[in-house]
């Protein structure tokens, strides 16, 4: 079976990348396209000989514009030849699932999220521009929704990084997906003898993961906060920081391991699709504290049967005041987690259950592909056709 995997670039280190290195153990042979990739981003495992780029990435200062490119990322995925593969896998995103592949060829799209700048986070984005550019923009997302919602339709099978993206590819493609949550790797947690008294925040330090109000929050009650990572946002954070936030940037490996095992507890206050770091600390067995919207509600357990069997805690809003009560409230109740129970739970998303499901779907896909296009070559009355929904009621989901 020859395999192409196509993401939409590779300039950051994020969760699509990994998503795609978890493939490449898959189908270590598969071609990978994108967009574009820059030196100094490239995965290890991504081989330069198997790459295939897009011509954007021969424009000069391509990827520090890459944004103001939009209007040509179709055309763009368009230039690409799918004919000599048995299966495509997009790590998608809204201009990637617009490839179109031969009749034989089937097109599975991992879904991290329906693109949120045009769909539900569009009016929030429309608010932040500069007044003269927002009927531009107003123009532009109608037409984008028009363009992602048929691509959309050309795609085979649509798998969905969470229920709440489930939610959402029902919602505004009308289209089925099962769930197979991202690869995290779970194996590397272990449980430390002692832990130190501070709270931790590691990832990208960007607006959307709202970290001013975890600041604000250990501020306001003296709480020691260790921040990882780096992002255009930092100097901005540094800014209302603290005496008692520590900002550490980029960090080891072994740096990292280390933060999540000895932390207090982890914080979380994005609104993510899934979120792979609170479940990078529960495999240290730390419990988390997060908003609890969107993929935390997947990843974090609160308020189950057992209270001892709970890994962490939610506040329900993105308020600095919501955030404070949730942190009391976990120091009221921090004796009741149980590290070894938190590992646990974390590890039923630990890479391996993501090779395993998603290497069972490409093969089973494949197969009813197959048979369908036998199907329909011997039998043309059973050739599909559009029926339009008489009810637009999400459908159950379907089980993991």
């Amino acid at each position: 079976m020859k395999v192409a995997i196509l993401h939409y670039w590779f300039l950051l280190n994020g969760g699509g990348e990994k998503v795609v290195s978890s493939l490449l153990r898959l189908y270590p042979d598969a071609d990978i396209f994108c967009l574009f990739a820059g030196k100094d981003s490239l995965p290890p495992d991504v081989s330069r000989s198997r790459l295939h780029c897009s011509f954007l990435n021969r424009i000069p200062l391509a990827h520090k514009v890459n944004r103001a490119l939009l209007p040509l990322y179709p055309a763009a995925v368009g230039s690409f030849d799918f004919s000599p593969y048995d299966v495509v896998i997009s790590s998608d995103s809204p201009p990637i699932k617009a490839i179109v592949t031969p009749i034989d060829t089937v097109h599975i799209s991992y879904c991290h999220t329906p693109g949120r700048f045009i769909w539900d986070g569009g009016p929030a984005f429309h608010a932040s521009l500069p007044r003269a550019a927002r009927p531009l923009f107003a123009c532009i997302a109608d037409y984008a929704r028009t363009s992602d919602f048929g691509a959309a339709q050309r795609v085979d099978h649509f798998i969905a990084n969470s229920q709440h993206i489930q939610q959402r590819i029902w919602k505004y493609y009308r289209r089925q997906s099962v769930v197979i949550h991202p690869p995290v790797d779970t194996h590397h947690g272990y449980i430390a003898d002692r832990t130190d008294d501070y709270y931790l925040y590691l990832g990208r330090l960007t607006e959307s993961k709202r970290i001013d109000l975890i600041i604000r929050a250990c501020n306001a009650l003296g709480r020691r906060l260790v921040i990882a990572g780096t992002g255009r946002n930092k100097n901005q954070l540094q800014t209302i920081a603290g005496k008692t936030v520590e900002f550490l940037g980029r960090v080891s490996d072994s740096q990292r391991r280390a933060l999540y095992a000895n932390c207090r507890a982890f914080l979380f206050a994005a609104d993510e699709d899934f979120g792979i770091a609170p479940v990078e600390a529960q495999s240290f067995g730390r419990p988390v504290i997060a908003y609890g919207h969107g993929g935390s509600l997947e990843t974090v357990r609160v308020n189950s049967d057992d209270a001892h069997s709970d890994t962490g805690v939610f506040f329900p809003e993105q308020q600095v005041n919501s955030v404070i009560d949730a942190i009391l409230h976990f120091e009221s109740i921090e004796h009741t987690f149980t590290p070894a129970d938190i590992q646990h739970h974390a590890r039923r998303f630990d890479t391996s259950v993501f090779l395993q499901r998603m290497q069972d779907f490409v093969h089973d896909s494949t197969l009813r592909h197959s048979s369908l296009q036998g199907s329909i070559q011997s039998f043309p009355s059973l050739r599909p056709e559009y029926t339009a929904p008489q009810h637009f009621a999400l459908p159950q989901a379907q089980n993991e």
